[in-house]
């Protein structure tokens, strides 16, 4: 990831962190089916099916436009939903633990701003990083606009991925769910 993108997602970051509350973490499980999909279904309140392919495009390193909403190698299914599920870290483990890849999205309270990440591992372990040069950050300054999108990949793959039961989905530095609110590393 360049600096000038890790300085613009860490300030995007500060505004999630400013409140305990106000936005949503949506889960969703990565299974590769190399299947075409003809119709894509997601129960999601966060983000919408132009969204999809362009995570799968990202996920295959490819161009922004590589899939479409006929042709995505994967299947996204909702894992997690805080509104729904608690918003809490036991109930981020009890619904995410063990489940393969996912991708988290936030939404920014008050704006229409989404950020996130991708896990390509399973959030299992306790106190451990985890090793891997395919996760990757993103930020949608407006996420109904999938062209306001930003991405950066994992540069230190020693500690892309931090598995705690005490917190939330970690990708590097960056977020940390525990004791009820989102924190800044």
């Amino acid at each position: 990831m360049s600096s000038k993108f890790l300085e613009e997602l860490s300030n995007d970051y500060e505004k999630l962190f400013e409140t305990e509350i106000g936005y949503d973490v949506v889960i969703n499980i990565l299974s590769p089916s190399r299947k075409p999909h003809l119709k894509i279904k997601l129960d999601s309140t966060i983000i919408q099916s132009n969204h999809i392919p362009l995570f799968a495009s990202w996920i295959d390193r490819k161009e922004s436009s590589h899939y479409n909403n006929k042709k995505i190698p994967y299947d996204f299914k909702l894992l997690y939903h805080s509104g729904q599920d608690g918003f809490d870290a036991a109930s981020f483990h009890r619904n995410c633990d063990n489940k393969g890849a996912t991708i988290f999205v936030a939404k920014v309270q008050g704006s229409t701003q989404l950020i996130g990440g991708y896990n390509p591992l399973d959030w299992n372990g306790n106190y451990i990083w985890k090793t891997t040069r395919d996760s990757f950050l993103f930020n949608f300054t407006d996420g109904e606009n999938i062209s306001t999108a930003k991405l950066g990949y994992v540069k230190n793959p020693g500690e892309a991925i931090y598995c705690s039961n005490n917190c939330g989905p970690q990708i590097g530095g960056f977020l940390c769910y525990g004791n009820n609110k989102w924190i800044k590393l």
